[in-house]
């Protein structure tokens, strides 16, 4: 799997068009226990920085503080992305939808993870619900739309693939992100792929070579090309 498909299961997007996930916007107004937010957003900058025991230290005491916090839940599931962790995150992500069933980053983060585990059908449910639910957050949005695409495009399991499908939702995560993330371009080039449409993978994977990111997966577009040029389309490993 590609590492900013990974990274992108916890990270937002970092299109001009969106801005990061921030605890202020979840916290606030709550009515909260404020200790359990306050040491929840030690453990937030802890992770920021990298220290991600400290951060899993403070997101443990945060939710043992306030075990309805479950935005705490949530931050931690977050963490055990990045360290790739997938049952925590699921774990953690289940619990987090049973206090608030709306939560669409919480399903969007699960189903990630179950990606990287290899269960294709859950993955594509969440999806599926997350996006007919269209958030309001656009990097939520444009994330949901990314993974079903890629999904869809890439997928081992033959009754989930859909190139068609898959180029429609690459296409709008595109234009969310303004076609400045390799990233999200590299998913349409692999959907035109898949479609059968190489002429159209090629021009679409040099496009994500040309975006302003795209030397955070220079090798993995590299690769991709040498692919589309010998009718091969991607799948996942």
């Amino acid at each position: 799997m590609r590492p900013l498909i990974i990274a992108a299961i916890f990270l937002s997007l970092t299109g001009v068009a969106v801005r990061a996930l921030e605890l202020s916007d979840f916290v606030a107004g709550r009515g909260r226990n404020w200790d359990a937010i306050k040491i929840l957003s030690q453990g937030d900058h802890e992770m920021r920085a990298g220290n991600y025991q400290a951060a899993r230290r403070d997101f443990d005491t945060a939710i043992r503080t306030d075990p309805t916090l479950w935005v705490a839940i949530f931050w931690r599931a977050r963490l055990s992305a990045i360290e790739r962790k997938w049952d925590l995150v699921i774990q953690d992500c289940n619990a987090v939808l049973r206090q608030d069933s709306t939560f669409v980053e919480a399903a969007v983060l699960r189903a990630g993870a179950d990606i990287a585990l290899g269960r294709y059908a859950a993955s594509l449910r969440d999806l599926n619900d997350s996006i007919r639910l269209q958030p309001t957050r656009l990097e939520t949005y444009g994330l949901a739309l990314n993974r079903r695409a890629w999904l869809r495009a890439t997928c081992p399991d033959p009754s989930i693939r859909n190139g068609h499908a898959a180029i429609d939702d690459a296409k709008k995560a595109c234009n969310i992100t303004k076609w400045k993330e390799a990233d999200m371009i590299d998913t349409l080039a692999a959907a035109s792929a898949e479609a059968g449409d190489f002429d159209s993978a090629l021009r679409y994977e040099q496009q994500a070579m040309s975006a302003p990111d795209a030397n955070e997966i220079s090798r993995t577009l590299q690769e991709h090309m040498a692919m589309f040029k010998q009718h091969r389309p991607v799948r996942m490993k």
